[in-house]
């Protein structure tokens, strides 16, 4: 299905985007405050409709600090039974779309059981939900975070009116989304999996497909696995580069060298990620593209067969930034294994990145009896460890030791701290995506 038939399948829809302010989470006693809905169709939106509701009762301190809802601010208010017809008529029989669905449309329908009227049925959507599998690595999802993600204006966090524009926007980028990523059927809106992640994109070998691969491999200015798979999913080789444009006249023999029948782009960051998806799954590659890989690799970072200058026995932690603004990838070097990440959020996640490098140091010293595990194949190993000498003259990761935890946990975070600030997020992922 081409991009022009995507498109009209998702112009023939019809959303409502709802959220809920409410004195609580108690479907039996609280009571909703502020009803925002936008409604959206023909791929932008055309409706809009906001109510401040007197729940007639106490609005809690920490909602009102939560909302800015004041008791005030509802007085003289209209109560839920009196525009909850035109609440429905809104809504129609849109799809009914919401940042927490799983809150926002039970919350309603206990409303709406209360006052003795039919529940809704509507199809529905969470675009908290679809960013999940959109963004798989994301490790926070909320609707402010998105919005700074895709650089939506969102100046009124936790109003209904405002969340509601947000998601409604947010949405609208996702839709967007989905044709470019040519769409074929409605229900893929509810299972955004395998094909629409933000990060790759894939490819048969079939006409046209390789020019296609080549241009979107060119036009990316960001570090990227190039992965090729065979009949029944054999995996044929990993090509990590880092600077697309500078490399593409080995991305050309790889692709060009061998019989593939799927070619997968997924964007990297940081770099080190490409030679640990090399690392992966090497020993399943057929000795010819294993041979053309290791020997671009060795000569792209200096490995000559006499030693390297970095020791990975020596390493304690090595952290990066992720692909994600404000998410930050640590490697503990003390038990490595490269087919696991530990992702944090930065700073929201800042004591549970230094329990975490703790905890590691801990079961070194105590379970590992100071003996590191280390799963890296033999050959892939002085490709990483030249691959991070380069880069620790280039400050792109931080380094950092048991020594240096133990003497200042604040010190270490301080560091941390400065390093996520240097992040230059010249990409600008997710708004910049595959």
């Amino acid at each position: 299905m081409n991009k022009i038939d995507s498109t009209e399948l998702l112009k023939g829809l019809s959303f409502c985007v709802i959220d809920l302010e409410t004195t609580g989470g108690n479907h039996e006693n609280d009571q909703i405050i502020e009803i925002g809905m936008v409604r959206v169709s023909g791929l932008e939106v055309c409706d809009e409709k906001n109510f401040l509701i007197d729940p007639e009762m106490r609005i809690p301190d920490f909602i009102q600090k939560l909302t800015s809802i004041r008791q005030k601010d509802v007085e003289g208010c209209p109560k839920i039974e009196e525009v909850i017809e035109e609440i429905i008529d809104f809504i129609g029989d849109d799809i009914i779309v919401a940042h927490n669905i799983s809150f926002d449309l039970p919350f309603l329908n206990s409303v709406l059981k209360r006052l003795g009227r039919p529940e809704l049925e509507n199809r529905n959507l969470c675009t908290n939900v679809m960013t999940k599998h959109m963004i798989p690595e994301i490790m926070s999802s909320n609707l402010n975070y998105m919005s700074q993600l895709f650089e939506i204006d969102h100046s009124k966090a936790h109003r209904a009116y405002d969340d509601a524009r947000a998601t409604a926007k947010l949405l609208l980028k996702f839709l967007d989304i989905f044709i470019k990523k040519g769409i074929k059927k409605i229900n893929q809106l509810y299972y955004p999996r395998n094909k629409f992640e933000l990060d790759r994109i894939h490819f048969k070998n079939s006409p046209g497909q390789k020019e296609k691969a080549l241009t979107a491999i060119a036009n990316n200015e960001t570090s990227m696995s190039i992965t090729l798979k065979g009949e029944r999913g054999l995996i044929l080789g990993v090509l990590p580069i880092e600077r697309p444009s500078e490399q593409m006249d080995i991305v050309e023999k790889f692709i060009s060298g061998t019989d593939w029948e799927r070619l997968t782009i997924k964007l990297i960051k940081p770099a080190l990620e490409g030679l640990f998806q090399l690392n992966n799954h090497i020993l399943k590659f057929p000795q010819e593209s294993k041979e053309l890989l290791l020997n671009y690799l060795s000569e792209r970072y200096n490995v000559n067969g006499n030693g390297t200058e970095f020791n990975l026995e020596e390493l304690d932690f090595v952290l990066a930034h992720h692909l994600v603004k404000d998410q930050i990838i640590v490697y503990s070097f003390l038990n490595l294994n490269t087919n696991t990440k530990s992702i944090f959020k930065f700073p929201a996640q800042r004591k549970k990145l230094i329990n975490f490098l703790s905890s590691q140091s801990k079961k070194f010293e105590q379970k590992q009896k100071g003996k590191r595990k280390i799963s890296i194949n033999n050959e892939v190993q002085p490709l990483i460890e030249n691959f991070l000498a380069m880069s620790k003259s280039q400050n792109k990761y931080l380094f950092l030791s048991r020594k240096q935890l133990k003497e200042s946990e604040s010190s270490t975070l301080k560091l941390i701290e400065e390093f996520n600030r240097e992040d230059d997020m010249e990409y600008r992922f997710p708004t910049k995506h595959l």
